[in-house]
């Protein structure tokens, strides 16, 4: 009785810290969840388009109201439903609020959802998530893209103030490939090892250096990503704060989907067949980067041009659109180039075709794409 009632206990706790950390998000990311904002609302489908304005802001506000009642309360089966509900409603409206981060809480929402009067399951499938998401954020950084515009231009360069000529003398470059390759291999320790808590102590100092990089003391860059971080920190010292049980075949035979959903397709992703984000890839420098050059006179896109002319855009300015995300809506742009080709279309629509020119282009391949 008292190991149901620890159990019962530790999974609320896990279930409060979510909803926490995901209320902050959202939060802080608030421009992301509704559309008084400049940065385009694109629907995955067109019927979506014309959905009014206080639709977003009712699911949004719905949605944060669900979130304090968890932290603050009881974890209730229906509330957690229909927590669910409204973010998959919500999320339908624009495909930019399908971050990384919403991704993972909702796949924790929903395992709670299906075996919330089998605790143990719950605690299983967190361990079995969190394998799932070491290791291909770890896959997806063996290319040159991370070691060029994160290893190089971010930590060595402009984190530790390191010269191109100490760069090149100590032969640091290919140094960088050590941070997937341990990433990869605590997961799957984390997945194999009987001493999973010392390898979650492990990534729990990887996500503090990531904090130390990225967060207010570093680079203060991507400030949304800081609190996730903190909640990985957080899920980390739950789900491994008491021993693992070991698995059982119904668990995993009644939980498939999700097994599929975290190890299957995600492989798909190194082909663009599955959502990058979706197979959290993450900080690796792939995918195309979007530049909008701009001729005429756009008085609202101004607070977002960049400070310095690039080669694209030949002396007119221009936006990179990851960077306008994170000012105006503390988002990440999605990675996906049907989605990046409908911001064009809305953009060159919105803007007028000869005021605006949008061009795609890929580190890894050196590809330059006129949209």
């Amino acid at each position: 009785m008292r190991e149901k009632y620890v159990l019962e206990k530790q999974t609320n706790y896990l279930i409060k810290g979510i909803a926490f950390f995901w209320f902050l998000t959202k939060i802080g990311s608030y421009k992301t969840w509704i559309t008084e904002r400049v940065y385009p609302v694109i629907p995955p489908i067109s019927s979506l388009e014309n959905i009014p304005a206080f639709v977003h802001q009712f699911l949004f506000g719905a949605s944060l109201s669900a979130l304090l009642v968890v932290v603050c309360i009881k974890p209730n089966r229906w509330l957690l439903a229909v927590l669910f509900l409204l973010e998959v409603m919500s999320c339908s409206l624009d495909t930019v609020r399908w971050q990384p981060w919403e991704y993972m809480y909702l796949c924790f929402l929903l395992l709670v959802i299906l075996n919330f009067y089998k605790r143990d399951n719950i605690l299983i499938l967190g361990h079995l998530f969190l394998v799932s998401v070491y290791i291909f954020s770890g896959l997806h950084k063996f290319s040159r893209s991370f070691l060029s515009l994160v290893w190089l231009n971010m930590f060595l360069r402009d984190f530790l103030g390191l010269s191109m000529d100490f760069i090149l003398k100590y032969k640091l470059f290919f140094v960088g490939l050590l941070i997937p390759f341990f990433e990869v291999l605590l997961a799957l320790l984390l997945l194999v090892s009987k001493s999973k808590r010392v390898i979650s102590y492990l990534l729990i100092g990887m996500h503090v250096s990531i904090l130390i990089f990225i967060g207010p003391f570093g680079l203060k860059y991507n400030s949304i990503v800081w609190l996730w971080n903190f909640a990985m920190i957080f899920i980390l010292g739950i789900i491994y704060s008491k021993p693992m049980e070991g698995f059982n075949k119904k668990t995993i035979a009644t939980n498939a989907l999700f097994l599929v959903l975290w190890f299957v397709l995600p492989v798909f992703s190194f082909w663009g067949s599955w959502y990058q984000y979706f197979s959290f890839n993450l900080y690796s420098g792939k995918g195309d980067q979007m530049n909008i050059c701009i001729s005429g006179n756009v008085k609202e896109l101004k607070p977002y041009f960049e400070a310095e002319p690039n080669n694209f855009c030949k002396g007119s300015r221009y936006i990179n659109l990851q960077e306008w995300a994170f000012k105006e809506i503390k988002s990440a742009p999605i990675p996906e180039i049907e989605i990046q080709r409908k911001i064009a279309v809305y953009l060159k629509k919105k803007y007028q075709k000869k005021s605006i020119q949008i061009i795609l282009y890929n580190w890894e391949e050196n590809k330059m794409i006129k949209l």
